[in-house]
């Protein structure tokens, strides 16, 4: 609920509503082998590092990986555990949008197929490999010819690594979105992510998130950074996020973190092909409290 709430999208009939449904699905579980559990109605996404809760992401202000990547699906979803450390997931959704229920609007077929696969070593790898987790997840369907689409497939892929460190309370994870636009006019989006966190104590933890990369980015028509959903590039991206999250009280989160971002625009440009480089700062105070 809130002014927020129609950037998730998963209204389709583009009114822009204060209210959204963030999930609305059945956890059901087969008794096949060591079992097959499924998710069916509308879900989060099996892409990326965050999601739209702001309470569960280590900074308030979202990635540029995340802003590439589709956040909600509509469909069945099924994981299963393989061995142990080792699980599969395989899942079936009407579109690669967010759009709840949505479809191609008589475009033809959208299905979109959904894949994922998480392994965590085992911890008789040694100190250094013992424990690290590795996933990868992709998201592949028709881009609908209305918006603009060629008839081929959209993909959506998201990998991410996170290995033990020899720092007591230090922890880091490297993350790669890539987005394989099925639109002949769009050039490909690719966000490389470096996360570290380190807790001081119970109460306070320092964040640092470094990203680099190109996206396809709505530049508001000025080279202004803003959400990403047109066809304008923006090239040599490069962003830096600093912040310190204390809990105040058992239930309430303070938040300070501040953040650069700077890249090159198509949309800078000023009548002589040269692309200009275009940058902003952001500090954010937060308070959240979780019930």
């Amino acid at each position: 609920m809130g002014p927020a709430a129609s950037d998730i999208g998963t209204q389709d009939s583009g009114t822009g509503g204060t209210v959204e449904l963030m999930q609305a699905n059945i956890d059901l579980r087969l008794d096949v082998g060591n079992g097959i559990d499924l998710k069916v109605g509308q879900f989060g996404t099996i892409v990326g590092n965050e999601v739209y809760n702001y309470n569960e992401n280590t900074f308030y202000t979202h990635s540029w990986g995340f802003a590439v990547e589709p956040t909600h699906h509509t469909g069945i979803l099924a994981s299963y555990d393989l061995a142990a450390g080792l699980t599969v997931g395989l899942g079936l959704a009407n579109t690669t949008g967010n759009a709840t229920n949505g479809s191609s609007g008589g475009n033809g077929s959208s299905k979109t197929w959904l894949a994922s696969v998480s392994y965590t070593l085992p911890d008789s790898l040694g100190t250094y490999l013992g424990g690290s987790e590795l996933y990868y997840g992709v998201v592949s369907g028709p881009t609908d010819s209305s918006t603009g689409g060629n008839g081929e497939d959209t993909e959506y892929h998201y990998a991410s690594i996170s290995t033990p460190l020899p720092i007591a309370n230090l922890s880091h994870k490297l993350v790669w979105d890539h987005v394989e636009y099925g639109h002949a006019t769009q050039a490909d989006s690719n966000v490389l992510g470096y996360h570290l966190s380190y807790a001081l104590n119970a109460d306070t933890t320092i964040n640092a998130r470094a990203e680099i990369g190109n996206i396809n980015a709505d530049l508001d028509g000025d080279g202004t950074l803003q959400s990403v959903d047109s066809f304008e590039n923006a090239d040599d991206l490069q962003s830096l996020t600093l912040g310190v999250n204390h809990k105040i009280w058992e239930n309430v989160t303070s938040r300070i973190e501040w953040r650069h971002d700077q890249h090159n625009s198509d949309a800078a440009q000023q009548g002589d092909g040269v692309s200009r480089g275009q940058s902003q700062d952001t500090i954010a105070l937060n308070l959240i409290y979780s019930f």
